[in-house]
């Protein structure tokens, strides 16, 4: 009785692994092929996108095209514009930042400088780095 227990404990277990092995080929297979199709798709866009490229450049040239595409390049070229605008938007802020980062470097410079030229030691007059504690002359404690 526990041989043939056994046996169909086997059994179920190689039917289960078959089932398995199998169900892991047809997943296998159809990520493969939804792999190929993403693939296709995008080549599909990446076509689609310079035939429109090509078309916008004829257009541009003055070629004549049907009033609907005619409507679809003028609406790229707003686009355009738009995208322009935005650009030297950037381009401004940038600028203000450059501009404001240099003056507050130039103010920290100049309150450096100040700072160093105002400090002198209350015993002998010799001057002061800010980050001396006792005057490097007489030795006196810095206040």
């Amino acid at each position: 009785m526990s041989k043939d227990l056994w046996s169909k404990i086997s059994q179920t277990i190689k039917t289960g692994a078959e089932t398995l092995v199998q169900e892991t080929k047809e997943l296998t297979k159809m990520g493969r092929l939804k792999v190929e199709l993403m693939t296709l798709e995008n080549e599909r866009g990446r076509r689609l996108q310079e035939v429109g490229r090509k078309a916008y450049a004829l257009y541009r040239v003055g070629t004549a095209f049907p009033p609907e595409l005619a409507q679809d390049f003028q609406a790229v070229d707003e686009t355009e514009k738009r995208i322009e605008e935005k650009n030297l938007e950037i381009e401004a802020l940038k600028a203000e930042d450059e501009a404001r980062e240099a003056a507050r470097l130039e103010a920290e410079k100049a309150a450096e400088k100040e700072a160093q030229a105002k400090a002198f030691c209350s015993q002998c007059g010799a001057g002061l780095r800010p980050t001396d504690v006792f005057c490097s002359q007489c030795g006196t404690k810095v206040e």
